[in-house]
């Protein structure tokens, strides 16, 4: 019987050719060999050399590589999905075409998933190039863990314990994200909310590694850093945890989990989005907030009673809460921003 692989390795790419060599470098030489690892690579109808760099890829390793070329453009959450369904690893790992790993990430990783049993298993990145820890120190580092045993520990897990919203900083379970159908959202930006958030809904066994494993490079030509000043298309997060909140009631967990839902849907629906308005726009988009707020008020209009947002929330999350308790105006808009400064 062919064995499965440890670990399915998801690289969504698009137009990635300046940045991907140094990707597939830190993937291919990992200090557990690549006997183990698929690799599942998307080309979202490139338009540069990347196609040629991912064929070029397979042809070395073609036992171990998948390689699913698309002829329009999908985005990353379609490609996330397709990928995933080409995936036989034990274990999921999603890296984005212009990051790279610590060379000994997945050796690491397989060792303490394997041992506790994780479902999730995070750990940390860095955003600026710098030298990686030494081998020892990162394999001397303690491992803390949390077990969803019960109703009150679940919504404890979802609303405070892991601590990025990411997906790429993250080892899943594939058994997991397959029998709860984890899935992106399609042809949206934050498309990985969703993902992140059903997947906090169903993990049982987690933990978190005080390791910098993986770097974010914070690619000018990417998705979210292409941004300009008052750009409407960024309010695609609102359309992500709409479909958050329609798939909870659908799967029964809306009452299930109601304080918990309902404090991760203000964090991301409401204040990671006002959050980034402030920090992006420079006038009031006025009718996206007010949409924001009537939004929040119907869904959840008992929001100030909810003890797991109340008790967690920062001074900022306070601030940025209050403003659901008057109209927003230029002014107070304006205010807000200086606040904020």
């Amino acid at each position: 019987m062919h064995k499965s692989p440890d670990i399915s390795i998801i690289i969504p790419c698009y137009n990635a050719a300046d940045y991907l060599p140094a990707c597939i470098d830190s993937l291919k030489n990992q200090s557990i060999g690549i006997g183990g690892l698929q690799f599942i690579f998307v080309d979202d109808a490139s338009s540069d050399n990347t196609i040629t760099i991912l064929n070029n890829f397979e042809a070395e390793f073609p036992e171990q590589t998948v390689l699913l070329p698309l002829s329009q453009n999908q985005g990353q959450g379609f490609a996330r999905n397709l990928a995933l369904s080409y995936a036989n690893g034990i274990y999921i790992l999603y890296v984005d075409a212009d990051d790279t790993l610590a060379p000994y990430t997945l050796e690491l990783l397989l060792q303490h998933a394997s041992k506790l049993n994780c479902d999730m298993l995070e750990f940390d990145f860095i955003r600026t190039e710098q030298a990686w820890l030494n081998k020892s120190d990162a394999f001397a580092s303690s491992v803390s863990s949390y077990q969803v045993t019960d109703h009150i520990s679940r919504q404890i897990f979802c609303t405070s314990v892991p601590r990025f919203g990411t997906i790429c900083n993250k080892l899943y379970r594939r058994e997991l994200l397959i029998k709860h159908q984890i899935r992106n959202a399609e042809y949206l930006v934050h498309e990985d909310t969703l993902f992140s958030q059903l997947a906090s809904l169903y993990t049982t066994h987690y933990a978190y590694l005080p390791v910098p494993l993986y770097f974010y490079r914070p690619n000018p030509d990417s998705t979210m850093l292409k941004v300009h000043t008052n750009d409407l298309h960024q309010f695609d997060r609102l359309q992500v945890q709409l479909q958050f909140l329609n798939e909870c009631e659908q799967r029964g967990l809306l009452q299930k989990y109601y304080l918990a839902i309902e404090c991760m849907f203000l964090r991301t629906y409401y204040i990671d989005t006002l959050l980034f308005v402030l920090q992006r726009f420079s006038t009031a988009p006025l009718s996206k907030l007010q949409e924001m707020q009537n939004t929040v008020l119907t869904c959840f209009p008992s929001w100030q009673n909810n003890p797991f947002l109340i008790n967690q929330q920062t001074p900022l999350e306070q601030v940025l809460l209050s403003t659901l308790e008057y109209s927003f105006s230029e002014e107070n808009f304006e205010d807000l921003k200086m606040q904020l400064q």
